[in-house]
């Protein structure tokens, strides 16, 4: 049911704007805040990705 009315809403979308207001506007670091009510929670690193596999064997 949502991805039948997301469909619907981009389709809406496609033909409701012109050609040039589809495409996205270019992100740059003058647009980006700093970060707001920031908790450090986790650290995964390169090495805790694979760290559980050994158990697997």
């Amino acid at each position: 049911y949502v991805t039948y009315w997301f469909c619907l809403f981009s389709e809406f979308q496609m033909f409701s704007l012109p050609s040039f207001q589809k495409r996205r506007r270019r992100i740059d670091r003058s647009m980006i805040g700093e970060p707001t009510n920031f908790v450090h929670t986790a650290h995964v690193g390169s090495g805790d990705l694979f760290s559980g596999m050994n158990s697997v064997s």
